[in-house]
């Protein structure tokens, strides 16, 4: 049986990529053609990390462009080169501040899996500013992600870094609405060694070191593709249906 350090680790990786491949980079997570009520979006995944999900919104609250609250239901399948793989039903209130967004468990008195983090630094969260040419790049980040259970212990923090962003030329790509013309978005992304207690016995996790395209389409303002390479081996996390 995973220990509950390990299957938090995942967990916590998973939201931060189902947040993040439907997530707009450039209006920001509020203006998001699926933030409101009634919101759907299907995201699916081919390759090394493989991902199934459906979330779907309701109680959205909208202050201004960068200021809201929904209630975000649904579940998540990931696997993970068949060695660790899970589940996860998705039952948060996601609430959005500027660029800080905080994911608490639905349940009252319960706190969700994912911490407090920073939309512009996860994954396809956002790029700080419109695309407007290729050749634009936008600065490296870097971020901690508490890994643990706190109700069993300490957690250890673990290192998230992406490298600088540099957009490509537009390309038409085929997507969940057919096909568009997107700007593809490259950068390195690495996350530090860390270990975790499976049956007992101390495992290491070895850092993972990945290149990322993210596909930002300005038709729907969505990275609607997140393209990874990790070792050799390529993943493909995309947004399925979109309504």
């Amino acid at each position: 049986m995973k220990s509950a350090a390990l299957r938090n680790f995942y967990k916590i990786l998973i939201l931060s990529v189902l947040l993040g491949v439907c997530t707009s980079a450039q209006a920001q997570i509020c203006d998001g053609r699926f933030f409101r009520n009634g919101g759907v979006i299907e995201i699916g995944s081919s390759g090394m990390l493989t991902v199934s999900a459906k979330l779907t919104f309701s109680q959205v609250k909208k202050t201004s462009g960068t200021a809201c609250q929904a209630l975000v239901k649904g579940f998540a399948n990931y696997a993970l080169v068949s060695f660790l793989s899970g589940s996860s039903d998705i039952d948060h209130v996601l609430n959005v501040s500027g660029n800080q967004t905080s994911v608490t468990n639905a349940r009252p008195g319960k706190s969700a899996g994912a911490a407090t983090f920073n939309v512009q630094l996860l994954g396809l969260f956002g790029f700080g500013a419109p695309i407007r040419a290729a050749g634009q790049k936008f600065p490296a980040q870097s971020y901690s992600l508490a890994v643990g259970d706190p109700k069993r212990g300490s957690s250890t923090p673990v290192g998230v870094r992406m490298g600088e962003k540099t957009v490509g030329a537009q390309q038409s790509i085929q997507t969940a609405i057919g096909k568009l013309q997107c700007w593809p978005v490259r950068y390195a992304r690495s996350t530090d060694a860390t270990t975790a207690q499976v049956q007992g016995m101390v495992l290491p996790i070895p850092s993972i070191q990945s290149q990322v395209t993210d596909w930002f389409c300005p038709t729907t303002n969505l990275v609607m593709k997140q393209e990874i390479e990790h070792s050799g081996q390529k993943s493909v996390i995309e947004v399925k249906v979109l309504r």
